[in-house]
């Protein structure tokens, strides 16, 4: 996660998977995502952690995968035109997952 060093990055990272169990009713998986490739509307993309977002341009600072058929999730960074949490629940199927190297 982009979004600090060691444990600051980390909390970071905590923070989002508790409001992903919030918002999703769940807990995700415990797979740390990198990359996702998947289609988005009509538009095969490849949604990467620390990258402008395909779609919005965000910068991608999560990706959690809530189990099998069930969606993904891709947290954006804030910006001064979107302030907040960027969250955007995608569907279940994807051609291809990558994950960190632990």
């Amino acid at each position: 996660m982009p979004t600090g060093p060691g444990q600051t990055g980390e909390a970071a990272y905590q923070k989002l998977r508790r409001q992903t169990q919030e918002r999703m009713g769940r807990a995700p998986s415990t797979r740390r995502i990198m990359e996702l490739w998947t289609r988005r509307g009509n538009l095969d993309c490849i949604t990467t952690v620390g990258a402008p977002d395909p779609v919005w341009g965000d910068i991608v600072t999560a990706i959690f995968d809530m189990g099998p058929h069930q969606p993904f999730v891709v947290y954006r960074q804030p910006t001064d035109e979107s302030p907040g949490d960027q969250c955007e629940v995608l569907g279940c199927s994807a051609y291809s997952v990558s994950e960190f190297a632990a």
